[in-house]
């Protein structure tokens, strides 16, 4: 008896909650509403491309170049992409197609206020690869990668710098929103090497900002010399003298909707950081070097050099990351560059479609009752480059390279109708039955 009464009263509770949330839900479904559910993903390089003359055979790019690293599921695994979803209630548009779509900031999903959605923030506090360092070429000592990101987020503010605007997040794509023509954008802080973004808008210019707050930084660690000092390559660890500097990689505003007369379809932005020389750091194989508290590995000590009249001074030199970043668009991207031992074209094309434009392969059938299918894609570049600001940066650390790199970002989203308050009614008599023939077998 005493089993009876507490299941009924369980299933009485249930009830209720069924209730409570259709009768909230019901005037939310009056707006109109949608669901959506897809994916991010950011990310730079591309090893395909190899600059290096034929025949010098060399080395596999193993690095995980998506955005946040730690994104991944291997984050030891070669890549140029991290995928992190996405699902939520966005306020679409009336009249005719292609109707926009406003998206909140970032909230928790509350299904039963129908509201919220977005990535779950991502901490760099949290947000941690060291890679090991057989996983680098020889030029490379350490790498520990730090990553942030949440989406809808905040645009930057009109005046310029790493400051995000305050208020609510997100923003909205629409027609007239995205590139309003082709343009071509050399990067002037790639210097020689070369830097380039294209953008093609597409139908009705759809497309507009809603921020990816991207964040970060990767503590690096280069080498003076690629060999032992004996003409053998570098296979122990610490034993050639460094430069090590903790290089800022955001803030970065992928799919940011500001625009300024730099960068008319996005935004740009600096941010400084400092190289020190230091001498060779612990010795050993890499696999036997501890990793610090500060996740790195144990340092060696910093260089000092006489500067004649003047003093004593820590071998240094400032430098600056610059990045730039460009509204979403259903057009064409493309970035590309010749900075280092890889040439980069990454290309990508985004679409906006309805059900009668559905591809019918298997592998992208649409999900939950999708009605429409959107893609909206970015290009962004980014440099790290030294200043010549001090007689450190053409001596000790002159073989420090500069260096620019960039890629795309990818936002896909299949979209849905939210069901009417009858039709969650209907859900909700069936979860209570469901609830009631568990009662009836536990009885």
């Amino acid at each position: 008896m005493m089993q009876l009464k507490e299941t009924g009263r369980a299933f009485g509770k249930a009830a209720l909650v069924m209730v409570a949330m259709i009768a909230i839900a019901a005037p939310a479904a009056a707006q109109n509403l949608r669901l959506y559910k897809g994916t991010l993903q950011i990310g730079f390089g591309d090893p395909t491309n190899q600059t290096l003359p034929p025949g010098s055979n060399p080395p596999a790019d193993l690095a995980n170049n998506g955005l946040p690293a730690c994104a991944n599921a291997n984050p030891f695994l070669p890549a140029t992409i991290a995928t992190v979803n996405v699902h939520g209630f966005v306020d679409e548009g009336t009249g005719a197609a292609p109707r926009s779509l406003m998206f909140e900031g970032y909230a928790p999903v509350d299904w039963a206020g129908q509201s919220g959605g977005g990535n779950a923030p991502i901490v760099d506090t949290t947000c941690i690869v060291q890679f090991p360092p057989w996983l680098a070429a020889n030029a490379l000592r350490s790498r520990v990668q730090f990553g942030a990101q949440v989406w809808p987020g905040q645009a930057y503010t009109t005046a310029g710098g790493a400051n995000y605007t305050t208020g609510p997040g997100g923003g909205t794509v629409s027609a007239g929103g995205g590139i309003p023509t082709q343009v071509t954008y050399n990067q002037t802080f790639y210097g020689t090497a070369g830097g380039q973004i294209q953008l093609v808008p597409g139908p009705n210019n759809f497309g507009g900002g809603v921020p990816v707050n991207g964040d970060g930084a990767v503590l690096l660690g280069v080498n003076f010399a690629l060999t032992n000092g004996s003409g053998g390559p570098l296979s122990t660890f610490g034993i050639v003298p460094y430069a090590n500097a903790l290089l800022p990689t955001g803030p970065a505003n992928y799919g940011t909707g500001n625009n300024n007369t730099v960068n008319p379809t996005g935004f740009q932005n600096s941010n400084p950081y400092t190289w020190v020389a230091r001498t060779p750091g612990p010795m050993g194989q890499a696999s036997t070097i501890p990793l610090t508290t500060n996740f790195g590995w144990s340092q060696g000590v910093t260089q000092t050099a006489m500067i004649p009249g003047i003093g004593t001074f820590d071998v240094t030199t400032m430098g600056d990351f610059g990045g730039i970043f460009h509204k979403w668009t259903t057009g064409m991207v493309q970035h590309t560059d010749m900075s280092a031992e890889y040439t980069t074209i990454r290309t990508a094309t985004g679409h906006d479609w309805t059900t009668a434009q559905f591809p019918t392969t298997v592998s992208t059938n649409p999900a939950f009752g999708t009605t429409r299918k959107l893609q909206l894609v970015s290009p962004w570049s980014a440099s790290i480059k030294k200043r010549g600001d001090n007689p450190f940066f053409a001596g000790t650390l002159a073989p420090l390279p500069d260096f620019g790199f960039g890629g795309l970002a990818i936002l896909t989203l299949d979209l849905a109708p939210v069901p009417e308050p009858g039709a969650l009614a209907m859900l909700g008599v069936g979860a209570l039955g469901l609830l009631g023939l568990g009662a009836t077998r536990r009885r």
